[in-house]
């Protein structure tokens, strides 16, 4: 496996880990051609800022949400070394893919970056989190350009500082959490390494201060398929989108069970099911259904 036992301690001790070139260097340019087709290159927004108004009308929120135009980046949300790692993390084969969203940050661009520490629950449970077995929910931030102290790093505070710390409220400020702040510590990043950490981790995102450089992640968040109590998306809501007919066509099984597909063998599958959904996506190899 690409995320080792080691880094999976480290995740487990701490509540992150960062696992370096996680995406082969193929994997890495793929996906970031991909992301072009969304988002300008650092120099054409430097260049030509005219033709990307939207970009500094709204530049926190240049986020584009799976499934993609691009099979790369339709490929990585659903990466069979992530799938892997998230089965024996949370030690069933039965996980599915929450959420994924591809993320663009501009210096330059007018955009405030900087958060106070929280933690992401909020929005992925109704409840509060566990941190063990199959009720965690895993955090992944995946990088494809190099974060530097300049390019508004993540931080993050181990989890051997913040044991004993309430889980609510979710939002601590730098004036009332001095303390916590004092723990925290940037992820800096090559493209293509990927940032795991929990849903009991406090994070934040930060201000980017260089002149000039773009900063360009993919978020992903994990479940175990048992729990309906927890997930950001039910991707069937998606389900009308052509990028994910054409995505639901090529995947191969288990991409496509991540994102809530009943797998092969399941009950759902009958003569009548196959055959409607067969008509439903004209171009998908339906043969591991029917056996």
């Amino acid at each position: 496996m690409r995320i080792t036992q080691a880094q999976t301690d480290h995740l487990l001790r701490h509540g992150y880990a960062i696992v370096p070139n996680f995406l082969t260097p193929d994997e890495l340019s793929a996906a970031r051609q991909n992301m072009l087709q969304y988002f300008p290159t650092a120099e054409e927004l430097e260049a030509t800022p005219q033709r990307y108004g939207a970009i500094y009308e709204d530049p926190e929120h240049l986020q584009v949400e799976f499934p993609f135009a691009g099979e790369a980046l339709n490929d990585i949300a659903t990466h069979p070394e992530l799938i892997a790692f998230v089965e024996k993390l949370l030690g069933t084969r039965e996980v599915l893919l929450s959420q994924s969203a591809v993320w663009a940050k501009y210096a330059g661009a007018g955009g405030d970056y900087e958060q106070g520490l929280h933690l992401d629950y909020q929005g992925n449970t109704l409840v509060a989190p566990r941190d063990d077995g199959a009720y965690r929910q895993v955090n992944m931030i995946l990088y494809y350009s190099d974060v530097t102290a300049a390019l508004g790093p993540t931080y993050v505070v181990s989890q051997e500082k913040t044991r004993d710390l309430p889980l609510w409220p979710t939002h601590r400020t730098r004036k009332k959490s001095p303390q916590l702040y004092e723990h925290e510590k940037p992820v800096l990043a090559a493209a293509g390494d990927l940032l795991v950490f929990s849903m009991r981790t406090w994070h934040r995102a930060s201000d980017i201060t260089a002149d000039s450089g773009a900063r360009f992640s993919h978020h992903f968040i994990w479940r175990a398929a048992a729990h309906a109590f927890q997930g950001f998306h039910q991707w069937s809501s998606m389900g009308e989108k052509p990028e994910m007919q054409a995505f639901v066509e090529r995947a191969a099984p288990r991409q496509r069970e991540v994102l809530g597909f009943p797998p092969a063998g399941d009950a759902y599958w009958t003569k009548e099911t196959l055959a409607a959904v067969a008509l439903r996506y004209p171009q998908i190899d339906l043969a591991p259904y029917r056996s």
